[in-house]
């Protein structure tokens, strides 16, 4: 969490960067979602970012004890304990009393002993519970909760159960006079769970995307992913100089932000593009972030390894090219929802900050995912890959035409390896098109003197 002065946060950055208006004091927070949804864990962090920066907070629950709270909070990162022995975190937890009176007077109490300026109430289903066929009472306490915030100057976040399968509040009054009402979403499907931030209402803020997905971290609580705006994408980065001059011919240069897209038989997967992208990495001095979706980090490895076998170049060379500057994961698709494998893949680029990432086997994700949504989470992806300045190359064989098109159409440049046989023996040939550009087809032997002139220039530097 980024220490921000006196100001108020939602710790987290991306709720920030949309809609921080709507916490200008005084301001009331409304959380609200099915059981599990992660109500409890968004208010924490709202509550724990704003202690963080002095601004003390009370949290009342009426449903769990201090001690299971903070040992929960503390496996996501969300550490009371500390600011506890700061005296930034006062937690309460109070029986639900017979008269709504005496739970007010109650906080009132609480409220007067400190300087809070944050309160969450966890959750207010069960007050409103206790006056559900008092009308003037309901109507009271929901007065009460409006003018929270102004006695505080601060904020109130008030947390609120929706029943399974419901999507209507009934707060009430609540609902008006809330700066903003945040639903948290979750839904297994597959046996996969998919988490969503539904933003309804949020005073002051442009509200351009309404819905955007989430997840809980241990160690790290909630990240958003929120998709950039197109128009305020970044301009291409840098150029980065092609590796061997036939290609430089054809396509002239590569700049970061670009996608480039592979692509090949399934049949028939070839390593000889791979010194390529060797050459890139090394020759421009780039990092590079490998994640496959089919091997893991060993089998990548032996596979580069084996694409420099026929060229004079010492395999202790590319182990030390491979130690200095690629990094390599495995993940497999089939553990995650479509939009949490686009969550935990940023993540995982944002952890590693490479210049170069490599998305290896996209053809075993595109043959099962939801092609809308799928195609969707794609377009966002490659957009915020692109506005951090990355090259992205993606990998895979051939599943069809209409997936073609569509990474071929989401792609700046295209490498395509097709077959043709001589004498009997399958043979590769290249077409590769760069936008701007007409296409190209480059034989197999051209691809390998290319390779070999990337061997050579980097055995030229004497790295290791």
């Amino acid at each position: 969490y980024i220490y921000m002065g006196n100001s108020f946060t939602f710790g987290v950055a991306e709720l920030d960067k949309l809609f921080s208006p709507v916490l200008k004091p005084p301001s009331t927070i409304v959380i609200a979602g099915h059981p599990g949804a992660g109500k409890t864990t968004l208010a924490s962090t709202i509550c724990y970012a704003n202690a963080l920066n002095n601004n003390k907070c009370l949290y009342i629950s009426f449903q769990e004890d201090e001690e299971k709270f903070f040992t929960n909070m503390k496996r996501l990162g969300i550490d009371f304990y500390a600011l506890k022995n700061h005296g930034l975190i006062k937690y309460v937890s109070l029986p639900l009393y017979a008269n709504i009176e005496d739970i007010v007077n109650e906080i009132n109490n609480i409220i007067s002993s400190g300087e809070y300026r944050v309160i969450a109430i966890d959750s207010i289903n069960a007050l409103l519970q206790t006056s559900k066929e008092d009308y003037a009472k309901r109507a009271w306490l929901q007065n009460y909760f409006y003018n929270l915030p102004k006695i505080l100057n601060g904020i109130c976040i008030l947390v609120s159960e929706l029943a399974l399968g419901e999507e209507t509040l009934k707060l009430g009054a609540i609902e008006f006079v809330a700066d903003a009402i945040i639903v948290l979403k979750h839904k297994i499907s597959s046996g996969l769970i998919t988490r969503k931030i539904e933003v309804r209402k949020a005073r002051s803020a442009s509200l351009h995307i309404a819905e955007f997905p989430f997840l809980i971290l241990e160690g790290k609580g909630i990240k958003v992913y929120i998709p950039p705006l197109l128009e305020k994408v970044a301009r291409e980065g840098p150029e980065i100089d092609i590796a061997c001059s036939k290609l430089r011919n054809i396509l002239d240069h590569l700049h970061k932000g670009m996608t480039i897209y592979i692509t090949y038989p399934p049949d028939a997967r070839p390593l000889i593009f791979i010194p390529i992208f060797i050459g890139l990495t090394v020759l421009n001095n780039l990092k590079t972030h490998v994640i496959s979706y089919l091997y893991p980090p060993e089998t990548i490895k032996i596979l580069i390894q084996k694409s420099f076998s026929d060229m004079d170049i010492n395999y202790s060379i590319i182990e030390n090219i491979l130690n200095r500057f690629f990094v390599f994961n495995s993940i497999n698709p089939f553990t995650y929802s479509v939009d949490e494998l686009l969550m935990k893949e940023l993540s995982m680029v944002l952890e590693y900050n490479s210049d170069i990432v490599i998305f290896h086997g996209i053809d075993i994700l595109q043959t099962v995912a939801p092609k809308k949504l799928y195609i969707q989470s794609l377009y966002n992806q490659l957009n915020y890959l692109k506005d951090m300045g990355k090259l992205v190359v993606r990998l895979g064989g051939m599943v069809n035409e209409d997936i073609y098109r569509v990474n071929a159409m989401l792609s700046d440049v295209v490498m395509r390896h097709d077959i043709e046989y001589r004498n009997g023996a399958g043979v590769y040939k290249l077409y590769i098109w760069r936008r701007g550009i007409r296409p190209h087809i480059i034989q197999y032997e051209e691809i390998l003197e290319c390779c070999n002139e990337i061997a050579q220039k980097i055995k030229s530097l004497k790295l290791f």
